[in-house]
């Protein structure tokens, strides 16, 4: 009998464990220049996500590449552990690392155009209570990269 209560259980638990739906990403907030290199500089900025689970959750280690006019830009890096809450829009501290050879052909367009296309392909992991799972970051859209800068 226990082993059957046991059974139970254990299904019961799995199929309460769903994937989390994916963050809804905003817009760039705070770009910041943090180091220049001639092969690779280093940029921090804000990204304004939305989750649209209704639990709250944590998340780290992201592993998501930047693409600005489909140029590859570089890749993004969490911080530190973040804190998301459910239903709700949040900032999410990164550094990009910028691989300066794909940058420099396209930067006097990126200069001269407030618009440009972003698109963020990749995983960030997620989870809650010490499980973590990875979650799908897929974007593609346009940014006003001009209001984002700050000198």
């Amino acid at each position: 009998m226990k082993i059957g209560t046991l059974s139970l259980l254990l299904v019961l638990l799995v199929c309460s464990c769903r994937q989390p739906k994916e963050l809804v990403y905003k817009d760039i907030q705070h770009f910041k220049l943090q180091n220049a290199g001639l092969q690779q500089s280093g940029v921090s900025l804000d990204i304004r996500m939305y989750n649209p689970n209704s639990y709250s959750m944590k998340l780290k280690n992201a592993d998501v590449d930047v693409f600005i006019n489909g140029t590859l830009l570089g890749k993004m890096c969490v911080n530190n552990q973040c804190s998301v809450p459910g239903l709700d829009t949040f900032l999410l501290p990164v550094t990009l690392n910028v691989d300066m050879k794909n940058v420099l052909p396209n930067a006097l367009q990126m200069l001269l155009k407030s618009d440009v296309d972003i698109k963020l392909a990749g995983t960030i992991r997620a989870g809650r209570r010490g499980i973590y799972i990875k979650v799908p970051v897929n974007y593609e859209g346009k940014q006003d990269i001009r209001s984002s800068l700050k000198w």
